[in-house]
């Protein structure tokens, strides 16, 4: 993952912490020096195991469940992508959630522009009128994010679209299940 994670991270602790308690996740996950924390911080692409690593000693030091500190990492991307500058970005990847959620890849083709290296996510996003949601599959390289997913889809739906967002967890289609297991994700939106 890229560095940008890792700001984000901080930012999020230090919105429900202080600096203090960001040295200690630090700290705990084997960042000891500033300038390791600059390398971390810095807009690169980083080792996955950092950011797991990280991840693990923030839910660590301020006592939370990893799925809980990845649905409000989710819900914090968007609110640090927003307070960015990237409201309009965002805004041109649908007028309606549905059509955002179709169109969640063209913005990951977007990014990966300035982000060649990047693995991002897969999804597809089918709106059905006659029920009034969305399918939205998931797909990574990477597994145990889901909860990050919701906190960033039920972010969008309130600061973008001023919903009010519920997502279902179904059942993922056996073929995907299969290639993908536990990175491998299904909602109705």
């Amino acid at each position: 993952m890229y560095g940008h994670i890792h700001i984000i991270l901080k930012d999020l602790v230090l919105s429900i912490a202080d600096v203090d308690v960001w040295k200690k996740i630090l700290e705990d996950a084997g960042i000891t020096t500033d300038e390791s924390e600059a390398q971390v911080l810095d807009t690169i692409q980083q080792n996955d195991e950092v950011t797991l690593s990280l991840v693990g000693s923030t839910c660590k030091v301020l006592g939370l469940a990893v799925n809980d500190a990845l649905y409000a990492f989710g819900k914090h991307f968007v609110q640090f992508a927003l307070r960015s500058g990237h409201e309009l970005f965002l805004k041109s990847v649908g007028s309606t959630l549905p059509a955002f959620l179709a169109n969640i890849n063209g913005l990951h083709t977007c990014l990966e522009r300035d982000h060649p290296n990047a693995r991002f996510p897969f999804f597809e996003g089918n709106y059905d009128p006659v029920e009034d949601h969305v399918h939205l599959m998931y797909l990574s390289t990477r597994s145990g994010l889901k909860a990050l997913v919701v906190g960033v889809i039920e972010e969008v739906g309130l600061r973008i679209f001023g919903l009010d967002v519920t997502l279902k967890e179904v059942d993922v289609p056996e073929d995907q299940k299969e290639a993908f297991g536990e990175a491998a994700a299904a909602w109705t939106v």
